[in-house]
């Protein structure tokens, strides 16, 4: 028919069947061609069965040309493949993006490194305090500027001149304990508890923090929370050639890296980026502790307003003001904006502005006094104001090298071996056991239990903590907890941190006290060994964190304490139970059952006998 329709089939509506066409063949063509020469060489070969009549192999013939030009196309797309294929696998991949998403993949991050940090000293004069902002550039003083190394300080400050320099009026510490010193003048409304203060006489130096000041006319003593570790000496001894002792306040915490600022205008395009032309980026520790995680110094603003960075934008919302960064592997990072589906686009003409330091790892380890140039332009409020003096006494703390890409690929692996997933309710009490960082400070809990609970819609893992002092969670220390736990849990379970609950005992005890002991320290030791504080060696009984969550109160465990203290001839036992009338005395069980979410708490404090009493009444032993 001539509309080509198959009558003959059930469906005379239907297009007659086409025959599929053979299989091409490939016979005779070398599959394994992926080079320049290679290609040109199998084209070449071909030519004789496709193309018979054309004899011409001259340089000039336009079409050897253009089969040479297909062979460097073919030469360059083979290349790609292959770098493609190989980053996809940690072993073979270069490129340290695809080693981050890589090793991303096992939950393993790539260690940025950190900056190296140095407290500065500053002296300053002026008839009143001197208030400085945070980035204050304070470096080391070199000829050539690639050599300089420049710091900057990471917090307010506020500098009083009295403390720039303070003379002893004795010598230090003052104390037989060296817990005490004086000083020649009035540090009324400069000098509080808290504050850091730099001894120094010659080489000779330390920081001592105060815990307490007393003032006088023309004097100040100052306690210090712990005790000093050398004598100072007022006059000092000029024959010797040592200068007297003279104490620094004015201490301000500064970091490696000098400021850098890029400024773009948006474009109004999908994924707009942003190149920096300097490197490496700098990484510090909110606090001084090398298990903290460092904190990338780059931030990114819009007409002013920040926007926040991301892993990738993949959950982002079409406005949702995201960033995310990807560095080479010379450390140089690009900032890439979102395409306007998945993360927002900067708007055509806005002002982006993007701020960082620049320098990490072992570069910025200085000695110390070496931190001593600074802008000596700088102007305050008060025309009287100014620093007359910058110094770092004290070598930098040692900084951290960005980890490489080699290591990385050593390492990373290995994190198969641990268990960084909470799968069973173990697993979530173990991910608290480290405890998680909040306000710059590292919060372990005494204790947790894990639980799953149904809740009709979806599963809830419940954790009970256990906070050190007994102490309820604050709003902070709860959402820091359950931030942790997240980042672990599996997929389909919601996490919920909330209280121990305790349950308060009740005790008393009738101690027998032998002849040659006082009844009193007797009674004391007791309550030491049931209830604290412990003078070292073996907990209390009661002490927090000692007894586990659902872990009940033996009796024979009670004697044993009781009876393995000094003193004790023998130990009866008038009241076991738990605090409450309503509960029954369980001495002739010889035991307190605790609920498996309870946890066992005695603390007799008379100002809060919810807590737990505890009654001991001696009998015989001196008295004294």
């Amino acid at each position: 028919m001539s509309n080509g329709l198959d009558c003959l089939a059930a469906d005379c509506g239907r297009m007659a069947p086409v025959p599929a066409p053979p299989p091409r063949s490939y016979a005779g063509v070398d599959l394994m061609a992926r080079d320049f020469d290679s290609l040109l060489r199998a084209m070449l070969d071909q030519l004789p069965r496709l193309a018979p009549e054309w004899q011409d192999r001259s340089e000039a013939d336009l079409g050897l040309v253009l089969l040479e030009l297909f062979a460097y196309a073919g030469d360059q797309l083979s290349y790609l493949h292959d770098r493609v294929a190989l980053e996809g696998f940690l072993r073979t991949a270069t490129q340290a993006e695809s080693v981050r998403r890589l090793l991303r993949m096992i939950d393993y991050d790539i260690h940025p490194g950190y900056a190296a940090e140095a407290p500065l000293v500053f002296e300053c004069t002026g008839a009143a305090p001197l208030f400085l902002p945070r980035g204050f550039p304070v470096s080391t003083r070199t000829r050539d500027e690639k050599e300089r190394v420049t710091y900057e300080t990471v917090e307010d400050a506020v500098l009083h001149p009295a403390l720039s320099v303070v003379p002893l009026a004795a010598d230090a510490p003052s104390s037989a304990d060296g817990l005490q010193a004086v000083f020649q003048t009035d540090l009324t409304g400069t000098l509080v508890p808290g504050a850091s203060l730099l001894l120094q006489q010659g080489d000779v130096r330390e920081w001592a923090r105060v815990a307490a000041c007393a003032f006088a006319p023309a004097a100040t003593t100052v306690t210090f929370e712990a005790p000093l570790r050398f004598t100072y000496s007022a006059a000092g001894d000029p024959s010797s050639g040592i200068p007297s002792a003279r104490a620094h306040g004015n201490r301000v915490r500064a970091t490696h890296g000098a400021r850098y600022v890029v400024e773009q205008t948006g474009t109004g395009e999908p994924a707009q980026t942003v190149t920096l032309e300097h490197a490496p980026i700098t990484w510090t520790l909110e606090a001084s502790d090398e298990d903290a995680a460092p904190v990338s110094t780059l931030t990114v603003t819009v007409d002013g307003e920040g926007w926040v960075e991301v892993e990738d934008f993949i959950d982002s919302r079409a406005d949702a003001r995201h960033y995310r960064v990807t560095r080479d592997n010379a450390g140089f990072a690009t900032v890439h904006f979102g395409g306007g589906a998945f993360g927002a686009a900067p708007e055509p003409g806005s002002r982006i502005v993007v701020r960082c330091r620049i320098g990490i790892g072992s570069p910025g380890h200085v000695a110390r006094e070496t931190l001593v140039a600074f802008d000596e332009t700088v102007r305050f409020a008060d025309p009287g104001q100014r620093i007359t003096v910058v110094r770092n006494p004290f070598a930098a703390l040692t900084p951290r090298d960005p980890q490489s890409l080699g290591q990385a690929k050593l390492l990373g692996p290995a994190q198969l071996r641990v268990q960084r997933r909470a799968v069973v309710p173990a697993d979530f009490e173990r991910a608290l056991a480290g405890g998680a960082w909040v306000a710059g400070q590292r919060v372990v809990p005494l204790q947790s239990r894990a639980r799953v609970r149904n809740t009709g819609s979806w599963n809830t893992v419940v954790v009970s903590v256990d906070m050190p002092g007994r102490l309820p969670l604050d709003a902070q220390t709860r959402e820091a907890f359950e931030a942790l736990l997240r980042a672990r849990k599996m997929a389909g379970l919601d996490v919920r941190v909330e209280d121990a609950r305790y349950r308060p005992m009740h005790i008393g005890l009738t101690v027998d006290v032998e002849r040659e002991h006082f009844a009193r320290d007797v009674r004391q030791a007791v309550e030491r060994a049931l209830v604290g504080p412990s003078a070292g060696g073996a907990p209390a009984f009661f002490e927090p964190g000692r007894l586990r969550f659902g872990e009940p109160v033996f009796l024979s465990d009670l004697y044993a304490v009781v009876a393995a203290v000094p003193g004790v001839r023998a130990v009866a036992v008038t009241r076991f139970k738990r605090l409450g009338d309503r509960y029954p005395d369980s001495e002739g069980e010889g035991v307190i059952p605790v609920g498996p979410l309870e946890v066992a708490r005695l603390d007799n404090d008379p100002a809060a006998p919810e807590f737990g009493v505890l009654a001991v009444r001696t009998c015989g032993g001196k008295e004294g």
